[in-house]
């Protein structure tokens, strides 16, 4: 979901898996202090959250085998840059939830956009049965234009049910508006966004990779569930979180253009190991 251009239940509702991993995060998290004053809090005492060996990879997609649990359902994020999509052959392909972009604000000018793709992405991926999440790529530089995003995100939804959270997509580099952006203001944005996805009802979630989540203090945000990106055979990532994106050149039925993968590890427990 790395953008290059200007990128759960219903209303009322939670899902019990990111419940538990909001349980997770109490036990991680207790104790961190910052690797980078201003930026993001990660744990210093684990370089990974999971057990690496316990991943399984066949042909291109993996899985974790836990004791107890297989987080095995594989999901896609999709926008506009796919164009049109045949989500029936997506289903047959194993693909099993889908993060639709509904939304996004512009890199330099700030304006706000719908995805062309989001009602087509929408209808087509619900027929053919594929569970759905939806994000919004953010750029935004004070708490008021996050709140902006989050509404604008609210009003396309248009009150449909979700099976999975309400994505705040915030990317920092010197390319976009987010250009020179301290860890403050970065959290604050992400809180704002979050609290009002989380006031309409939905369960919000924050995206990033490492880079992006040094950014956010995760402490800050400690019922907030994290969407990781980290292309490797194995996260590196060393706090909670929810979802794994493992690559962005997948392959997947149905996509005419390199996939991003993910992998759905609510229903697993961490490792001890770390």
């Amino acid at each position: 979901m790395r953008h290059s251009t200007n990128r759960h239940r219903t209303p009322g509702g939670s899902i019990a898996r990111h419940i538990l991993l909001v349980a997770f995060a109490s036990i991680a998290l207790t104790g961190c202090t910052g690797a980078d004053e201003g930026r993001g809090m990660m744990p210093p005492y684990r370089t990974a959250y999971f057990d690496s060996e316990r991943f399984v990879w066949e042909g291109g997609r993996v899985t974790y085998e836990d004791e107890d649990a297989t987080a095995h359902v594989t999901g896609v994020d999709v926008s506009d840059h796919q164009g049109a999509i045949d989500w029936q052959a997506v289903a047959a392909d194993g693909v099993g939830f889908a993060m639709i972009r509904v939304g996004w604000r512009g890199n330099t000018e700030g304006y706000l956009h719908a995805d062309e793709q989001f009602e087509r992405n929408w209808a087509g991926a619900r027929e053919a049965g594929v569970a759905c999440g939806a994000y919004f790529y953010s750029q935004a530089i004070t708490e008021d234009e996050a709140r902006d995003e989050a509404l604008f995100a609210l009003d396309l939804l248009s009150g449909r049910e979700l099976d999975y959270p309400v994505v705040f997509d915030y990317e920092p580099n010197d390319g976009n508006r987010l250009a020179g952006i301290d860890g403050d203001t970065a959290t604050r944005c992400a809180r704002a966004f979050c609290d009002a996805i989380r006031e309409a009802g939905y369960d919000p979630m924050v995206y990033g990779n490492g880079y992006d989540l040094q950014y956010v203090d995760t402490t800050q945000l400690p019922d907030v569930p994290i969407w990781y990106a980290g292309y490797a055979t194995a996260p590196s990532y060393g706090a909670p979180f929810a979802i794994w994106q493992y690559t962005g050149s997948g392959t997947v039925a149905g996509i005419a253009t390199p996939a991003d993968l993910n992998l759905d590890m609510s229903l697993v427990a961490p490792s001890t190991q770390g």
